[in-house]
């Protein structure tokens, strides 16, 4: 799901990829010049589908699309990513369960896809969106957004934290159950800094450093020991180190600012990271390594980047979306392909995504959807080149149909 976490480099001011030879094959005919290739500068994974952007600020798409959640005006699947309108000012996405968000260089917030819940916050309860539409507060303050499974928050240049959506165990973190097709402001405070989006809880940090939940806490996603869903934005912790967050379908994590990584919530594939299957209803630290400094949660894994560059990746594997070239589980983090250097990483439902120093995006995985954007529907346990040479075949395929 994705995620808003904190990035330990800013992707690559670079309009153009240098020569790199993953682009390239012994037939010249073949040959991708990599003078042509522009560089992603930003992935998120959705459960079924993603989005992305480039460095010259176009948007594409890829994976899952029978709720209209590329926006691409129609409802068929891409194997690849896709160019979304003509637009090249888009500089945020973030892809739900279904539905997905977008913000601009102007601070306008879109929104597109599912909208049962009133998740596209355009004011109105619509089953499908399959372009991007302007969401109901038409403001240009918007700075950041996160799209859980069925709801939305949205961050404004103010401070403020704004929700919509599903909002039946409290996600929205307003104090009631009711769902809202209009974002409504969370409380009144205006220092909130960063916010992340679950299935049915949320993670967000304030500008003090102090982390806060709120939603449903079931599984102990919320870092409370009550299991009662939260309706109301609650303190977790008397720390006020907590430098980035990340939330999944029923766990969480997060970063302090030491480099340490912290983990709770739902365990029984591992995602905790902590070498155990038990559920944990506080953070506790995933190891005593403090070289941390990206995180994001999937619905039943885990990624994480470290300060070398390296990849790691836990909790289920049954589609390889662990990258490790097996289809096992594993409750500790392991190393992914560290021939790459690695500078921005994004988990979905059952596949992973991420973006390497060069700003060739790769993808691993559960693919029946197309997710993986390599030009097929095949899983793949390690992790393989996606984007523009997909694109290609997938179009030269379709040419001798």
């Amino acid at each position: 799901m994705e995620t808003l976490f904190l990035r330990w480099i800013i992707i690559l001011s670079l309009a153009l990829v240098p020569g790199c030879s993953y682009f390239e094959d012994d037939d010249d005919d073949d040959v991708v010049a990599a003078e042509q290739i522009i560089a992603w500068s930003t992935v998120d994974a959705g459960g079924w589908h993603n989005l992305g952007l480039k460095s010259d600020g176009t948007l594409w798409a890829w994976g899952n699309n029978n709720q209209g959640q590329l926006g691409l005006g129609n409802w068929r699947e891409r194997l690849a990513p896709e160019r979304v309108g003509i637009d090249a000012d888009w500089v945020s996405v973030s892809a739900g369960g279904m539905h997905s968000l977008a913000l601009r260089a102007n601070g306008t917030l879109w929104a597109w896809g599912r909208n049962l819940y009133g998740q596209l916050g355009t004011g109105y309860f619509r089953g499908i969106s399959s372009l991007p539409a302007h969401t109901h507060i038409a403001g240009a303050d918007w700075v950041a957004a996160s799209a859980g499974e069925y709801h939305s928050l949205g961050l404004k240049s103010d401070g403020t934290l704004w929700a919509c959506g599903n909002n039946e165990r409290g996600q929205l973190g307003d104090g009631t159950t009711q769902i809202r097709s209009r974002f409504t402001q969370v409380g009144t405070d205006s220092d909130w800094a960063e916010v992340s989006a679950g299935s049915m809880h949320t993670l967000a940090l304030k500008t003090d450093g102090t982390l806060w939940a709120w939603g449903d806490n079931n599984r102990g996603q919320l870092g409370f020991d009550d299991p009662e869903a939260k309706y109301l934005p609650g303190r977790v912790t008397e720390e006020s180190d907590w430098v980035a967050v990340s939330a999944g379908r029923e766990h969480s994590l997060a970063l302090k600012a030491d480099g340490t990584l912290w983990a709770w919530g739902a365990n029984d594939s591992g995602q905790l990271g902590d070498g155990s299957a038990a559920d944990r209803s506080t953070p506790m630290p995933v190891n005593e390594e403090s070289d941390w400094v990206a995180v994001s949660a999937g619905k039943g894994h885990s990624l994480a980047l470290k300060s070398d560059g390296t990849l790691w990746a836990w909790g289920g594997n049954g589609s390889g979306q662990l990258g490790d070239g097996t289809f096992e589980g594993s409750s500790v983090p392991v190393l992914v392909d560290s021939s790459l250097a690695w500078t921005l990483v994004s988990a979905g439902g059952a596949h992973s995504l991420g973006i390497i120093s060069e700003g060739a995006l790769w993808a691993w995985g559960a693919n029946s959807e197309g997710q993986l954007g390599d030009g097929t529907d095949v899983l793949k346990g390690v992790p393989v080149i996606s984007g523009e040479i997909a694109a290609e075949e997938e179009e030269a395929e379709a040419s001798t149909q």
